[in-house]
């Protein structure tokens, strides 16, 4: 139908591009997905998490009695709202060439987008282990194999350099910048270093990205602690 979008049809202005990013944080935002404790439901069989019985807690108390499984309705949330993200960035990746606009507002929109599909993945994998690796516009009727766990991290990196390429230098709330890029592959590159990589080489490399941070001066630990969740974007 002519009054119908799609893919082809729909990434022409300024406005597009950026409907279709704010649209990878909406997915994100949701109960169901990271706008609640569903995304760290399984984490609670861990020493460090507890719940309080009762009210909507359920789901985090089955794995925090170790008795969690595939029928836990925050588990499948945990799965499928990263999915969900990592789908509208391929679409945003895959069509942002196409917009009539400056490349400056290019890189950024397909910045964002190489950024939450690599955050996306760090979250799968860590929680899943070897996941299907999508990196293109999905085709339903060919499921993706899943990806051993080294090669899944391979491409998280690759987004998170990517990203860190293609971000501005500016900290704005709530939208990722270089520096967020550096300090999420710090973070990875550290996780690598330990199970179930084990590659040592990557502690140099996590120093190396955090240092970046460190050096950019645009971040401080100097807020009193009593301020720190008083104030709005404080920069802590």
């Amino acid at each position: 139908p002519k009054a119908s979008l799609t893919p082809g049809t729909y990434y022409k202005t300024q406005n597009d591009l950026n409907s279709a990013v704010n649209a990878m944080y909406i997915v994100l935002a949701r109960d169901g997905s990271w706008g609640f404790t569903s995304k760290m439901t399984s984490y609670f069989g861990s020493d460090d998490l507890t719940t309080d019985p009762g009210l909507n807690k359920q789901d985090q108390r089955d794995f925090d009695r170790l008795s969690g499984g595939a029928t836990n309705s925050s588990l499948e949330a945990e799965w499928q709202g990263p999915w969900a993200c990592i789908y509208q960035a391929n679409n945003v990746l895959a069509n942002y060439q196409n917009v009539n606009t400056t490349d400056a507002l290019k890189n950024e929109a397909a910045g964002q987008a190489y950024f939450l599909r690599g955050l996306c993945y760090y979250y799968l994998v860590r929680t899943f282990g070897a996941v299907p690796l999508n990196l293109t516009i999905i085709d339903p009727s060919k499921p993706d194999p899943r990806a051993d766990v080294a090669t899944v991290y391979a491409s998280i990196v690759n987004d998170l350099k990517n990203a860190k390429s293609m971000l501005s230098t500016q900290v704005q709330p709530g939208v990722p910048n270089t520096y967020s890029a550096s300090s999420i592959l710090s973070d990875v590159y550290q996780t690598m270093a330990g199970w179930p990589l084990k590659q040592t080489s990557n502690y140099a490399l996590a120093a190396q990205e955090a240092n970046v941070v460190m050096q950019a001066g645009v971040y401080n630990l100097s807020t009193p602690y009593n301020k720190v969740f008083t104030t709005n974007n404080s920069p802590e």
